[in-house]
């Protein structure tokens, strides 16, 4: 068993092939374990020095977390994310809870990530390109992960702007539009009722429309 006042020399450091941002530390001339150069760095890692177990299981513990921050900016590369998200990518990917709490910590200190500038953001999109009523925009916000007090507010913005009877009946004039050669208005009516219940609109704005459309 190694005690904890052992030490262990680095004998050698190479570059990694496949990845030149991170390096092969040796100890004793046999590999013990790969950082990434910004790690190396920091704790002053070279051919020569002498590490406890404590000291390796930091910069191990560091490089993960270095890693893990690297692949939850990638991921928000593409476009915002919600915590959730965010966490669950990197659960995914093998990363400890621990990680992860400290990646998501990170990227909010960082102002990368933000629920609230998120929730609003997702609503406005949502709007833009698949418009839809509040119990349909409500449950998707709860699949990212969103706290209903965010969910009441980015809803409230969203339907000040437009208010979801408007939504609906421009939706409804649309599918009139589509189905223009339809003769059986009853049939129509019916595609409206159920177009409008699958885009999350209440029983009762479903009937405001249908009782206020021109077939």
């Amino acid at each position: 068993m190694i005690k904890n006042s052992e030490l262990f020399e680095i004998t050698k450091i190479e570059v990694q092939k496949k990845n030149k941002n991170r390096v092969s530390v040796f100890i004793s001339d046999e590999f013990a374990f790969g950082v990434d150069q910004d790690i190396l760095i920091a704790f002053g890692l070279y051919k020569g020095v002498k590490l406890t177990q404590e000291q390796i299981d930091d910069i191990r513990l560091a490089d993960n977390k270095k890693c893990a921050k690297d692949r939850a900016l990638r991921f928000l590369s593409y476009r915002d994310r919600s915590e959730k998200e965010i966490h669950d990518k990197l659960v995914t990917l093998g990363y400890d809870e621990k990680v992860v709490a400290w990646v998501i910590t990170e990227l909010q200190r960082l102002m990368f990530v933000d629920d609230r500038r998120f929730a609003v953001a997702f609503a406005k999109n949502k709007m833009l390109s698949r418009p839809c009523g509040e119990f349909m925009l409500r449950s998707e916000l709860k699949r990212k992960g969103i706290h209903d007090d965010l969910i009441d507010m980015a809803i409230d913005e969203v339907f000040s702007q437009k208010d979801q009877a408007n939504i609906a009946l421009e939706l409804a004039e649309k599918k009139i539009l589509q189905k223009r050669d339809c003769t059986d208005k009853l049939k129509l009516k019916k595609q409206i009722n159920d177009l409008l219940l699958r885009r999350g609109f209440s029983y009762d704005i479903v009937r405001y429309v249908l009782e206020n459309v021109e077939l």
